[in-house]
């Protein structure tokens, strides 16, 4: 039965398009009345501006890491920054001279979406992790996937849950009971997206949690903005050689309910983690990270039972919520999981594993959305 889905962005979600972008060159800082924006440059229109035979003059001035805004005044002094642009991101970000943008996900139409596949991803994250803790010997079934099965040196640099995947969804795609779920991809429209500078929460001895060293700007989908995308779940159409849907995935609303138990499961270990060490943090981000987290776990709380649950996406995430976190369970979680998951881990055996939340630089959350099923 197909459903028309509503999708509301309950914080920032990015989802990348692989293209990460250079200031000055593919995009420059501008203003729109009293807005700062990033311009993301367009070539064609920037041409159009300076004129085809000034074009070697741009490519020794992009060499000179000089800005194309400045190309641009040089000759056509009255355009302004939306002229030569592709497209305006609203700059929450206060980008530097040597940023660079990892840029969103759009659509041939220059539509920023966030793809099926995505939102598919996730739920079958936190189905799997909702049954994994049935699967028999699920230890060994990691640890085969892990290890050289003849030395048993470690051969892969993740934990893979492929093996148990299979006992719980099917042996191959052909056989997988996902594929009877479909999810379309969810449109946005012209300037839904924003510049947001991520940093990190760091548990450390020394300078505190607080972690800018590493700061990346990321284009992304801006909180409270709603579209529509379609989802279907077809349980009429399951092929007799595919074994039996889980209980949970066998009607829309029981699917629902499930993804928010897992939601409020994670969201419930990032409030016992990060309340356990407060104490140690001499920046105060913790505390405002922990009311964060308070405030989405009440929305999933609030979620009408079976019409709407609250799934994160996209970067950001973290290690939890991308694997579901069911891992942490197992007897060689310490042993086995967190060595191939963590590099170096060596160097940090004296903290939990993941000792790092990304947030952006007002300490606010990536990558949640509220789905709602439409009548």
């Amino acid at each position: 039965m197909k459903k028309t889905v509503k999708i509301e962005t309950l914080t920032s979600v990015h989802i990348g398009s692989g293209e990460v972008l250079q200031i000055g060159s593919d995009f420059v800082k501008g203003k729109m009345g009293n807005n700062y924006v990033l311009a993301v440059v367009s070539p064609e229109k920037v041409l159009d501006l300076i004129g085809e035979e000034h074009l070697q003059d741009w490519v020794v001035a992009i060499e000179r890491k000089e800005s194309t805004g400045n190309v641009v005044k040089r000759y056509a002094p009255n355009a302004k920054v939306e002229d030569f642009a592709k497209r305006i991101v609203k700059d929450w970000s206060d980008a530097h001279e040597r940023d660079t943008l990892k840029e969103h996900i759009h659509n041939g139409q220059g539509k920023p979406y966030i793809p099926g596949s995505s939102i598919k991803g996730a739920i079958r994250t936190a189905i799997l992790a909702s049954l994994a803790e049935n699967v028999i010997d699920a230890e060994t079934k990691i640890d085969d996937s892990i290890k050289d099965k003849k030395t048993g040196k470690l051969i892969k640099k993740k934990a893979n849950a492929k093996n148990v995947e299979k006992e719980l969804f099917g042996r191959d795609p052909n056989n997988d009971v996902f594929r009877f779920l479909q999810v379309g991809d969810a449109y946005f429209g012209d300037c839904y997206t924003g510049a947001f500078r991520m940093v990190n929460i760091n548990e450390r001895t020394s300078k505190g949690f607080w972690d800018v060293s590493k700061s990346q700007l990321i284009e992304a989908l801006c909180p409270e903005y709603i579209t529509r995308f379609e989802m279907k779940l077809n349980i009429e159409e399951r092929c007799s050689t595919i074994g039996s849907l889980p209980n949970i995935m066998s009607s829309y609303g029981s699917l629902f309910e499930a993804i928010n138990k897992h939601t409020i499961r994670l969201l419930d270990f990032e409030l016992k983690y990060w309340k356990e060490r407060s104490d140690r943090d001499d920046s105060d981000k913790v505390e405002s990270y922990l009311e964060k987290v308070e405030s989405i776990k009440k929305k999933v709380l609030k979620c009408c039972r079976g019409k709407e649950c609250v799934l994160r996406i996209g970067h950001g995430s973290g290690w939890n919520f991308i694997t579901g976190g069911w891992a942490r369970d197992l007897d060689n979680f310490e042993s086995l999981v967190v060595p191939v998951s963590r590099p170096n881990n060596q160097n940090y055996r004296e903290y939990d594993f993941p000792k790092t939340r990304r947030v952006d630089d007002d300490c606010e959350l990536l990558g949640f959305v509220k789905l709602s099923l439409q009548e």
